[in-house]
């Protein structure tokens, strides 16, 4: 038993690359992560790792030697998902990233909820604007908006966010109003760093795409609000993020123009969807993030 826990946790350290991000998925300290892969090596009488400060890598050993250690890792994972299967309560971690401002406002509150409804599950939550690799991550689940690259990921829509042209007083002020989409291109814009800068619009079968640039630029969609409201330009945001502002503090641009909406997707490795805790933490957000859409006005 000594050798299988060693073997798991090896493979952990492997795919985590490093001791403490395999503690942190695994939910014990570097020291006990540690120690274990030391116990291991001992006991085989051979080095598996190259140790330094700042990184671990393999030996020659260790690669053949992780080969056997991730197929056993990978049959207890299966078991134990078989089995969970088979219960009425979920049970157990989940692990999930999203993104920072959304996850704060909406998936966190959704989080709760489901935790108070069952208690025995485990919660490990990343928030983060970045795309996260979910199998060396670990995660059982991320958060992602559309369109999805192609990947042996499983996906499932939980939602669909319609986007805004908005802008605070103070710059339309300084500026003047659009009232058609030739305009946009002459004006400031705070963009997303995933956004293409190209923004479609429709109106009447009548299609427009206009190019949007300006000075400022960032990867989350908390501070592109917040610049927004400074008054730095005009933004393309959920509708959510309008009706959340007190009025009067945002302007809505254009609002007889159509733009296609952005799906929200549930996206998780294909062996996550065998665990009763995954399938209903996904069917829940999906549930309720869907009846927060119906109550905007």
């Amino acid at each position: 038993m000594d050798d299988l826990r060693g073997m798991i946790t090896f493979a952990r350290v492997v795919e985590s690359g490093s001791f403490a991000e395999a503690a942190r998925k695994l939910g014990l300290g570097r020291a006990a992560i540690s120690h274990q892969v030391k116990l291991l090596e001992d006991r085989l009488g051979i080095r598996l790792l190259h140790r330094s400060t700042r990184s671990l890598s393999l030996t020659h050993a260790g690669e053949d030697y992780y080969q056997s250690c991730k197929r056993i890792s990978e049959e207890a994972e299966a078991a134990n998902r078989r089995i969970q299967s088979l219960s009425d309560e979920p049970v157990g971690r989940i692990s999930l990233t999203c993104s920072a401002n959304f996850g704060l406002k909406r998936i966190v509150p959704l989080l709760s909820q489901f935790r108070h409804l069952y208690p025995k599950i485990e919660l490990d939550v990343e928030l983060t604007d970045e795309v996260t690799d979910l199998v060396k991550g670990g995660y059982d689940i991320a958060i992602r908006s559309g369109p999805l690259l192609d990947s042996d990921m499983m996906s499932k829509k939980i939602c669909s966010t319609v986007r805004r042209i908005c802008a605070a007083p103070a710059y339309l002020e300084s500026t003047g109003t659009p009232t058609e989409p030739e305009e946009l291109a002459s004006h400031n814009w705070v963009t997303y760093s995933r956004h293409s800068g190209v923004l479609s619009l429709s109106r009447d079968e009548r299609s427009y795409k206009v190019r949007i640039t300006g000075p400022i630029r960032t990867n989350n969609a908390g501070a592109r609000l917040q610049f927004v409201l400074g008054g730095h330009g005009l933004g393309l945001l959920p509708e959510h993020e309008f009706w959340e502002q007190p009025k009067g503090n945002l302007i809505m641009l254009l609002p007889e123009y159509e733009m296609a909406p952005l799906d929200l997707f549930a996206v998780y490795p294909p062996g996550a969807a065998l665990t009763l805790k995954v399938r209903m933490l996904i069917d829940y957000l999906a549930e309720h993030l869907s009846k927060a859409r119906e109550n905007i006005p």
